[in-house]
């Protein structure tokens, strides 16, 4: 899984709160401004960013959640595994991400997650989840949601979609490309930063 930023369409809703059920999610300072890096963008209403001072530290986790896992026995098929419940799940690139469940297949062999450090979520098969070892919950989310504060599609309002082919896209990106300030103007139900990005 890339962590450069990008357009995707499948967004967590604004009331998905039970994703930071166990894994607590990482915040943003209210009153002054933040240094900021775009981690992964949908769109100007959801997007992730990771506080600039916290990337070295995510480094360092990783490294020690791959370390963990390689040595960590493989768990046989009847461990049962709940919604919302926090996973280590095995992209497919092979690489662990500390998530959370958000939905089974008719099946369940394969289980739609939510990456909390990355923001992302994927359909995966339930061979590549195991149950996140203690140590790992502690450390909150790396991945902060945001949206931009006010601003919503042209001739729309806050619950339209945004099309795939606004310039609005381009443009967002062209600017966040490096690091950010951004102010926190609202904080919808605990889950989604309403920010104003500052722009030198």
């Amino acid at each position: 899984m890339t962590e450069q930023y990008q357009i995707h369409q499948t967004s967590l809703q604004n009331n998905d709160m039970p994703v930071h059920k166990f894994i607590p999610m990482e915040k943003l300072d209210l009153i002054q401004s933040n240094q900021v890096r775009i981690l992964y963008y949908q769109n100007p209403s959801r997007f992730y960013v990771y506080l600039r001072q916290k990337i070295n530290t995510h480094a360092q986790f990783q490294v020690e959640l791959q370390r963990t896992m390689q040595n960590y026995q493989s768990i046989t098929s009847s461990t049962q595994y709940v919604r919302y419940q926090p996973v280590v799940a095995q992209d497919n690139h092979a690489i662990w991400h500390r998530a959370t469940i958000l939905d089974f297949n008719s099946n369940r062999t394969e289980v739609c997650v939510y990456f909390v450090d990355v923001g992302q979520q994927e359909n995966i098969s339930i061979i590549n989840i195991r149950p996140l070892p203690q140590e790992f919950i502690r450390q909150p989310a790396f991945a902060i949601p945001c949206r931009l504060y006010q601003i919503c599609p042209l001739n729309g309002n806050e619950q339209s979609i945004w099309k795939l082919d606004d310039p609005v896209h381009d443009e967002f990106n062209r600017l966040m490309a490096n690091n950010a300030s951004c102010k926190v103007c609202d904080l919808k139900e605990k889950i989604c930063y309403d920010v104003e990005i500052e722009i030198p």
